[in-house]
């Protein structure tokens, strides 16, 4: 009981030696963060140049595929399902059943067309019969239409010719003929009369003369009326119609002509309508024919069985197992030929420049990582992969074929490797890490330990490699170089432009398009042997010659996203173009306030990051980032 009250003392004695503790690490990280810059750094920190031999390469990642490769696919149009497939891994002799489709579709479609075939057959035949009556039947309609036209000629032939002339001579002679029996009754009339009044002849012989005299005398008249009417109506009548029975009769065989050729025509057309519909019926018939033969794909040679599969992750297609629903024209399987073998790797386009057919390369695979094998590049794609721009539509990246020249043990395809593409070796080259580079003034330096103190010292940069980068010109062997160049944010632009006040304004003075600045190659590299996140390739300025001094000098005036001349006129207050202890001392005050009291992005961490440089453990590059800090 008397015990209790003394507990509580005990537990802060045990937490104010924890409480120190954070404490002390609390005040150990501020003035790590705040401490200023010294001359000396720890030698872990710097880099002796040395020469020797510079290989210059390209690695990235890839699938061993076989160089030559049968392809089956599908050939049933539409889709099916599959029903039987060879197991993956397997091998098949040519001839050996691959893949079974379902054919109960394709069945059916080659039983109806059958039908239909017969169909276009039977209608074939009809149109052709057809054809043949309506020939002969034309046939007819002409020769009897050119027979009334011949008997209208004739007929107009016979009036003119002596129809006309015979009709009038028969009235003329019918008029002579009244014209004399009318003088003869006349004289019987006036004898008969004159005997009457004698007494000698009776009166009913009297009035029979003159009933003869006067029948004789209508027939006079007739007779002549006739030969008026025949000379002046009826021989004109009937040579009008005449001439109209012959133009008719033209006329009749002309209509019967055209009628023949359009009914001929349209018999002809219907038949060749119907030959068409049997021959498409027929083909039809052979595509349905090959649609179920297609449903039993054979094994075209020997080979691996290996199913295929899409390249594009998004794509819609399923698996290919027994139950799964192809396309047509969808790959199924592959038979590689694993006598040949090669890597398709995905080349970034800072470095597709220095990529070219026929260049040496090694691939090591993933299972064999001790047993690199020879190569050669034997294609490079000239456009970049579509299917690589779906997740950051502003990556552009080149398909690359490596072919491994190098005989293989058995691998099969699919398997994970690596390829190391030579871009060339540069015999007793100086070269530094390629993190210790930076610029100052907007040229490419690095700083060199002299009294202890590290200066800065132009150089002239060439190629590089994920890891180091050939000093052209401006280091001797045996000098020392800051593998972590100080924060020296003259050269810096804070806001992230690649572009000086002085060179903005001379840009937008101008109606001129602006040439976009070609940034050098002092950055981190990326993971996987990939470009430098922070960095394009010197030799990968395009339309330079590989290799080309000037242009990776010209590229080598951009890293991070800092404007040093800015910087330095800034802070630089007493004009010598380089920041004193005081001014760097200013320039942290002013990044503290901005950056929350940090001392800038991150201390000084922060400002080698900022600065475009890494300085991961045994000099190897760190990632870095070319964002401006916000």
């Amino acid at each position: 009981m008397n015990e209790a009250p003394s507990s509580p003392a005990p537990l802060a004695l045990k937490r104010r030696p924890a409480l120190w503790a954070g404490v002390a690490i609390l005040l150990l990280l501020l003035w790590w963060l705040l401490a200023p810059s010294k001359g000396a750094t720890a030698a872990t920190e710097f880099y002796e140049v040395k020469r020797g031999d510079f290989t210059v390469s390209v690695v990235e990642g890839g699938t061993l595929a076989a160089v030559s490769e049968v392809v089956v696919r599908s050939e049933v149009e539409g889709t099916a399902r599959i029903i039987y497939i060879a197991k993956e891994g397997s091998f098949v002799k040519k001839g050996d059943l691959l893949v079974e489709l379902d054919s109960a579709q394709a069945q059916d479609q080659v039983n109806q067309q059958r039908i239909n075939t017969e169909k276009a057959a039977n209608a074939l035949t009809t149109a052709q019969l057809t054809l043949d009556i309506q020939r002969s039947q034309t046939n007819s309609d002409i020769t009897a239409a050119k027979l009334k036209l011949q008997l209208a000629e004739l007929e107009l032939r016979k009036f003119r010719e002596g129809g006309a002339a015979v009709s009038l001579l028969e009235a003329s002679n019918s008029l002579l003929q009244v014209e004399a029996q009318l003088k003869v009754n006349e004289e019987k009339y006036r004898n008969s009369t004159n005997l009457f009044a004698k007494n000698y002849e009776t009166k009913q012989t009297v009035d029979a003369d003159r009933v003869a005299l006067l029948n004789t005398i209508n027939a006079m008249i007739k007779a002549t009326n006739t030969l008026f009417l025949l000379q002046e109506f009826d021989l004109k009548k009937q040579e009008a119609q005449a001439v109209a029975a012959v133009t008719e009769a033209e006329k009749e065989l002309e209509r019967v002509l055209q009628q023949s050729e359009r009914r001929i025509a349209q018999y002809e057309s219907d038949l060749i309508t119907q030959s068409n519909t049997l021959v498409l019926n027929q083909r039809k018939l052979e595509r349905d024919l090959k649609n179920l033969e297609a449903c039993r794909i054979l094994a075209p040679q020997d080979g691996l069985v290996v199913y295929a599969t899409g390249e594009n992750r998004f794509s819609s297609e399923s698996l290919i197992e027994e139950g799964a629903t192809v396309r047509n024209r969808q790959e199924l399987i592959k038979l590689p030929d694993t006598s040949r073998m090669k890597v398709t790797v995905k080349i970034h386009e800072s470095n597709i420049n220095l990529i070219r057919a026929g260049q040496n390369a090694l691939v090591v695979l993933d299972s064999m990582p001790d047993s690199p094998f020879r190569a050669t590049v034997e294609r490079v794609a000239l456009l970049p992969d579509s299917q690589s721009r779906w997740g950051n539509p502003n990556l552009k990246l080149y398909n690359t074929e490596v072919v491994i020249t190098d005989p293989l043990p058995d691998v099969k395809p699919g398997v994970s490797a690596k390829a190391e593409i030579i871009i060339t070796n540069i015999a007793n080259a100086i070269s530094v890490p390629i993190q210790a580079v930076t610029t100052l003034k907007g040229r490419p330096v690095v700083y060199v330990v002299r009294g202890g103190k590290p200066e800065p010292r132009p150089v002239e940069l060439g190629l590089f490699n994920t890891r180091f980068i050939q000093i052209v010109s401006g280091l001797e062997p045996g000098e020392r170089v800051l593998l972590s160049p100080p924060l020296d944010t003259g050269s810096r632009d804070l806001e992230g432009s690649l572009l000086a006040d002085s060179e903005k304004a001379r840009t937008m003075a101008t109606n001129a398009p602006a040439i976009a600045p070609v940034r050098a190659a002092a950055a981190s590299p990326a993971p996987s042997g990939g470009p430098a996140p922070g960095a394009e390739q010197v030799a990968s300025v395009p339309g330079a010659p590989r290799g080309d001094r000037a242009a990776g000098q010209e590229g080598a005036t951009r890293l991070g996203g800092f404007n040093q001349e800015e910087m330095i006129r800034q802070y630089d207050k007493d004009g010598d173009g380089q920041l004193s202890e005081e001014e760097r001392t200013a320039m942290r005050e002013a990044m503290r306030q901005r950056f929350g009291g940090q001392g800038g992005p991150g201390g000084d961490r922060g400002r080698n990051r900022a600065a475009g440089q890494g300085g991961g453990p045994e000099g190897e590059p760190a990632p870095q980032s070319q964002t401006s800090p916000r």
